[in-house]
């Protein structure tokens, strides 16, 4: 019997090519038919040649980079938070840089933008500071009294226990607490300032190559997958703007408003206790709630009830009610907002496990993950229908 022969093209695929040639070769030609013989061995050498074939340049070059990404976040892995909070407030100030630009040198607005930045971040720290050591001592007494005055009723529960030497001493034991609080988050003092120098630097870049590095990595993506990456962008944006730009203009308004309240109330103390409002408001949707019930039972362990009454009908609405309801709504105006109470989940859950950089991851990953499960379902529950060629 004749043989079929394997055509030249099989000779260069190495040690498999040869293996397929000795098979062929050993088929009967009555087995095979002639018209079908070329298009078998042609597919045999597609596969071949398939399996044999090199990754493409693209291919080789992403691995490349995401292999320096992958080494550069290891080894950088303690300052992630840095960076994180880098970018996280860039996004935030990036349409005040867009606007800047247009008047002055990106340069010059980048670095607007980030002094500025720091010389608000020394200013607030200055002022907790100062209210900090300057009232001490009426902090511990509010304490005390709350836990003196509320220790025989059904809220002694959920008030932390002391020893009754750290109580006769409170101001040395709240003292020693703040002390250990702030050593615990600071740690290393010199890598502190370190960490807090590259995370000015960070911010600097962002906000100056921020959008180059957006577009260029936006070029290069098809239509159906940068509609869904901008959907994504847009909900991480409008979650980062919430929680920076909304919460501090937010609380701004609510210190505002708590100083010619307190003032009235007649309990003296307007700036430390207008400042606690302030900073409670800083966490979105329970922050000012709290502090206004911490006020109220602080007022109930002194007897007063009508101060408790002023707090929680007259104090609430005015220094938290209004914002929460009226004004966030219309500082968010069109953005795609991230329910308040999805933020607070992602806040509770960030903040345990991942640490004060949690105040943003956790809030923009609930975010992502409810905008990632829409797309989907828009895209395969309900698939765009597909015309027909005409």
């Amino acid at each position: 019997m004749k043989f079929y022969r394997l055509y030249a093209g099989f000779r260069g695929t190495g040690n498999a090519g040869k293996q397929v040639i000795s098979a062929v070769q050993k088929i009967p030609e009555g087995i095979i038919p002639g018209s079908n013989c070329t298009g078998f061995i042609s597919s045999v050498h597609q596969s071949t040649l398939m399996h044999t074939s090199h990754l493409s340049d693209d291919v080789k070059l992403g691995l490349i980079i995401i292999l320096i990404f992958s080494i550069a976040i290891i080894a950088f892995w303690p300052l992630m938070p840095v960076f994180i909070w880098a970018i996280a407030i860039a996004v935030a100030f990036l349409p005040i840089h867009q606007r800047l630009c247009r008047v002055v040198k990106p340069s010059a607005s980048a670095t607007f933008i980030t002094v500025g930045i720091l010389l608000i971040i020394l200013l607030v720290m200055s002022l907790a500071a100062w209210l900090l050591i300057n009232n001490m001592a009426h902090i511990g007494n509010m304490a005390l009294s709350m836990i003196t005055g509320l220790e025989n009723t059904g809220l002694s529960g959920f008030l932390p226990s002391f020893s009754e030497a750290q109580l006769s001493n409170f101001d040395e034991t709240l003292r020693e607490l703040m002390v250990q609080t702030l050593l615990s988050m600071t740690g290393n003092t010199m890598q502190t300032l370190l960490s807090i120098f590259i995370f000015f630097l960070s911010l600097s870049m962002l906000l100056y190559y921020g959008e180059l590095i957006w577009n260029t990595v936006a070029s290069a993506q098809s239509s159906k997958v940068m509609n869904a990456v901008n959907r994504l962008a847009e909900i991480s944006e409008n979650t980062i703007y919430a929680l920076i730009i909304v919460q501090v203009s937010a609380a701004i308004i609510s210190f505002t408003l708590a100083i010619p309240f307190f003032y009235f109330l007649g309990y003296g103390n307007v700036l430390l206790f207008s400042s606690m409002v302030g900073f409670a408001m800083l966490i979105p949707l329970i922050g000012a709630q709290i502090m206004i019930l911490i006020f109220a039972l602080y007022f109930l362990s002194l007897g007063d009830i009508r101060s408790v009454i002023i707090m929680l009908f007259i104090g609430y609405p005015l220094l938290s009610g209004w914002i929460d309801f009226y004004y966030r709504p219309v500082m968010m105006g069109k953005r795609v907002a991230v329910h308040p109470v999805i933020m607070m989940i992602g806040i509770l859950a960030g903040v345990p496990f991942m640490g004060f950089v949690g105040f943003i991851v956790g809030p923009v990953l609930i975010a992502l993950v409810v905008t990632g499960s829409q797309i989907l379902a828009e895209e395969y529950c309900n698939p765009a229908p597909v015309t027909p060629p005409s």
